[in-house]
């Protein structure tokens, strides 16, 4: 049953109203938005399609037999979901009917995650290999390897030439899509769960398992800012869309909203009982949604 609370609280100084809604029975395990429409996917084997707007429920699609581990939208109104059977389904919108199955994992599907302008979409397995598929003919396009542990997170560019990934071998890579390199990024001390790239692409941020959030230079890989972030791992983080602020969450069950012009803590959101384990703000940065591993998204409407 989906469960709607709407408070309205002042948060060191930023007023702002939170909608908490009990999306998934388990955790949420990943949020993505496009537009109006929020996707959440769960433990329970769902994924749930929202207004943002208003925090509607518009679709609840039962997409794999075990947990969904990830989820992304794009704006040619395809849903792509993974989970612990190795398998990616795409879900064509408005309906939610199954459009294709996509076979090349052997393992959990931790991450996959679109382009900006939904041509491409990359997806990462436990084997350490990532593929990047053409998202019109949903065709291979190709084989990264590299690492050495299970990828956490994928994200590319806003151009859409580099991808970014993140892994349990404690380190974060950066593949050139157009030239075929791969520069990487060595400065956490453990795993690593987080990727963001900044909106003009000219930083990256991750972060993980050592309680910090690293800001790297995307051009030549110089790591320029390490602090630490959290009292426990590091989940979650997201870039607000004017690239001025970056929210981060995990174990401390906090969010955090740190501002990029100096990397100083500006807000600090409470009320998840769960660790958080996913963060997405809205396209135009109004919005910012949280999930944890108790099965609730929170909707923060920044004022």
């Amino acid at each position: 049953m989906v469960k709607v609370l709407v408070l309205l609280i002042l948060i060191q100084g930023l007023a702002l109203s939170q909608t908490v809604i009990r999306a998934h029975e388990g955790a949420v395990r990943a949020i993505d938005i496009e537009g109006s429409l929020l996707v959440t996917a769960g433990d329970d084997g769902f994924i749930r399609v929202w207004n943002i707007k208003n925090m509607k429920q518009i679709l609840k699609i039962k997409s794999h037999r075990g947990k969904v581990l990830s989820v992304a939208i794009n704006r040619r109104g395809f849903i792509v979901s993974s989970g612990d059977d190795g398998i990616i389904r795409v879900w064509r919108l408005p309906q939610g009917k199954l459009f294709k199955i996509l076979r090349g994992h052997e393992e959990f599907v931790r991450t996959l995650t679109f382009s900006k302008y939904g041509r491409l979409m990359a997806s990462a397995d436990d084997l350490w290999e990532i593929i990047v598929w053409d998202a019109l003919s949903w065709k291979k396009i190709r084989k990264l390897t590299g690492h050495t542990g299970w990828i956490y997170a994928l994200a590319f560019s806003p151009k859409g030439n580099l991808l970014a990934s993140a892994s349990k071998d404690n380190t974060v890579r950066v593949w050139d899509l157009d030239r075929g390199t791969v520069k990487v990024l060595e400065g956490h001390k453990d795993y690593v769960y987080a990727v963001a790239f900044s909106p003009k692409g000219s930083l990256l941020v991750s972060a993980g398992n050592d309680q910090r959030i690293i800001v790297w230079r995307v051009r030549d890989g110089k790591l320029l800012y390490s602090f630490r972030a959290h009292d426990g791992s590091i989940y979650a983080l997201d870039y607000s869309p004017d690239g001025t602020f970056v929210a981060s969450g995990g174990y401390d069950r906090k969010v955090k909203i740190w501002s990029t012009s100096d990397w100083r803590p500006v807000g600090v959101f409470t009320g998840h009982r769960g660790l958080i384990t996913a963060l997405r703000f809205s396209d135009d940065g109004s919005v910012l949604v949280s999930g944890d591993t108790e099965g609730y998204i929170r909707i923060w409407k920044l004022r």
